[in-house]
């Protein structure tokens, strides 16, 4: 997949982001997202360039074909922690946004492609308050150290000190397409 745009959904359940891949991954249904994000984490389920079944616009429709399927978490009962998802997944689309050059207008709801009332949370909040939050993230510099790796704009968790950048390994190496293990025995970190 070429990815075009961002599609935003609510859960319409009370589970974390790991357990939503957990479940989509271990059922039968044809449905499947690339993130799931709630009040703590975002979890990649499916590679940005790779199809998902979330649009519900089946094999040829653009939203299945073109865009990114974000899941925002504890929607059923909403309250502070369906916000705090909501409130991540703002910040992670408007990163996305700006790394890939794009505009608020590559933020489209489930809705515009089935026509389902999703993301029904998000809805009944309103639609232009999230937009103007993913806008609000936008403008806001990200924290971090700002690592350029092979194009792409990263902002690590690190340290600036002895006019030296410090930076997770983990980060950086999985930013790099490496895996990252710790070996127990050894007391190691393992770079794959």
């Amino acid at each position: 997949m070429n990815p075009g745009f961002y599609v935003v959904h609510n859960t319409a359940n009370d589970a974390s982001a790991n357990n939503e891949i957990a479940y989509m991954i271990r059922n039968d249904n044809k449905v499947s997202y690339h993130y799931a994000v709630d009040d703590k984490e975002i979890v990649q389920a499916i590679p940005e360039n790779r199809n998902a079944w979330h649009a519900g616009d089946g094999g040829s429709g653009d939203g299945n074909r073109k865009g990114i399927g974000i899941e925002i978490c504890y929607s059923k009962s909403g309250g502070t922690r369906f916000l705090d998802a909501e409130k991540k997944a703002a910040e992670f689309i408007a990163q996305g946004l700006i790394e890939k050059g794009w505009g608020i207008d590559k933020v489209k709801k489930h809705q515009d492609f089935s026509g389902k009332y999703c993301p029904h949370r998000t809805l009944d909040l309103g639609w232009d308050r999230f937009l103007k939050m993913v806008e609000d993230y936008m403008q806001k510099e990200p924290e971090g150290i700002k690592v350029n790796v092979k194009g792409k704009l990263y902002y690590m968790d690190g340290v600036f000190q002895s006019n030296k950048n410090y930076v997770s390994v983990r980060e950086l190496a999985e930013a790099l397409g490496h895996s990252v293990t710790w070996d127990k025995s050894n007391q190691t970190v393992v770079i794959k």
